[in-house]
């Protein structure tokens, strides 16, 4: 369902750098009004799909286009300003928006509302995410919702296919469910290499080995690493690739440390979010606050096992960064699919033509087309988890 939202969001769209035309960008309840006042048009001149051109606040002589709700990028009223590119002519325009009520667009936050609003689907998202950060590679992430919508059109045909033919055709229903196997299989690939999971934040008392592991997963000494407690005053964080997965990890000051680690620690408990994930690692199995294990996923490790002989409480995992025990566990615990996120459902998808398959290939056609029909359901079920689209959102700049 579309909304409006009431507050007014405004956002240079282009780089900053001096060219022949800049966009200015407004979205919200009132905008067209908002600009028509700030052109002295007649009220409703940019009611709907409109363009206008004129002074803006004795700014610059330019041209606005409106976009009305329900037809715009966002869903909502929308206005893009096109202006005269000169040095300092767009930041004036849009502090002029702000003096008449509007407020700077958070990154992506135009792409959020469009989300919210039904404009964009998840994976439309995280298709626009990986563009603008370069990750397609040579192997582009475009479209991923029309490849899903492919998919599922050949999964409705396979249905009626069914139907309409004896059984002694579960062969060619097979093969035809084995393709569509293949392409599902490939579709989760992209999203899976397109995807950025939760952060990780590797946290646990001073001298736990904290930032040994942090430049093991990273591949080099990124962190200084020393017994001297305290060593790590400020977080450190990475992107890094994990079977093909983007992850971003943290690397954390001690507990236990001097005051200025324990600020750097407060800041650092303020910025963990719902659905990041926590590796904590402590040789003595001390677990630590609620706050901490009581809201996240935390994986417990038994720190330095490799020359601990400390007896391994349970629901710890011994770890050693050294001889790299337990790091397949952790590599498990960082890199699984957050559940919600397109790829989990795209999981699921592919899990279920497979049993569709083994259905076919034992002639039961009808339990086949009833798990195909499955199948669309579930890929009708268009929610990704907040978390994932957050992130995938952190990665636009402030004007989309």
């Amino acid at each position: 369902m579309m909304d409006q939202q009431n507050d007014l969001i405004a956002a240079i769209a282009t780089p900053e750098a001096v060219s022949a035309i800049s966009v200015v960008r407004l979205s919200g309840r009132g905008a067209s009004a908002t600009v028509e006042k700030l052109m002295n048009l007649e009220q409703g001149k940019l009611t709907g799909r409109r363009r206008a051109v004129g002074d803006f606040a004795g700014i610059d002589y330019l041209v606005a286009i409106s976009w009305p709700f329900g037809n715009s990028y966002t869903g909502e009223e929308m206005i893009d300003i096109m202006c005269h590119g000169s040095p300092g002519t767009p930041g004036r325009i849009l502090s002029k928006l702000e003096e008449s009520g509007a407020r700077i667009a958070l990154p992506g936050e135009f792409t959020r509302r469009a989300w919210i609003n039904g404009k964009l689907t998840s994976l439309d998202v995280l298709t626009l995410s990986s563009e603008y950060q370069g990750d397609n590679r040579g192997d582009s992430h475009r479209d991923l919702s029309k490849e899903l919508l492919e998919l599922t059109s050949e999964l409705e045909g396979l249905i009626e296919f069914s139907e309409d033919h004896e059984v002694s055709n579960e062969n060619q229903i097979q093969v035809l469910l084995k393709d569509v196997h293949v392409k599902a299989e490939a579709l989760l690939n992209k999203v899976r290499r397109a995807e950025v999971l939760p952060r990780v934040f590797i946290m646990g008392p001073v001298n736990a080995g904290k930032s040994t592991l942090f430049n093991k997963l990273y591949g080099q000494e990124t962190v200084v690493v020393s017994s001297i407690p305290g060593t790590t005053r400020d977080g450190i964080s990475r992107q890094i690739s994990i079977a093909g997965r983007q992850i971003e990890i943290s690397d954390s000051a001690g507990f236990g440390g001097e005051v200025l680690d324990g600020k750097a620690l407060t800041l650092l408990l303020s910025s963990i979010r719902s659905g990041d994930r926590i590796v904590w690692m402590d040789p003595c199995c001390e677990k630590p606050a609620n706050e901490i294990s009581d809201l996240h996923q935390v994986l417990f490790l038994k720190s330095q096992a490799d020359n601990n002989t400390n007896t391994t409480n349970s629901g710890w995992l011994p770890f050693s960064s050294v001889s790299g025990e337990g790091m397949a566990e952790l590599f498990q615990f960082i890199s699984a699919t957050e559940k919600g996120s397109s790829s989990w459902r795209i999981e699921r998808i592919v899990e279920l033509i497979q049993q569709a398959i083994t259905a076919a290939k034992y002639s039961d056609i009808a339990l086949s087309a009833e798990i195909v029909g499955e199948i669309l359901f579930e890929a009708d079920q268009s929610d990704m988890s907040t978390d994932a689209v957050e992130r995938a959102l952190e990665r636009f700049c402030v004007g989309k």
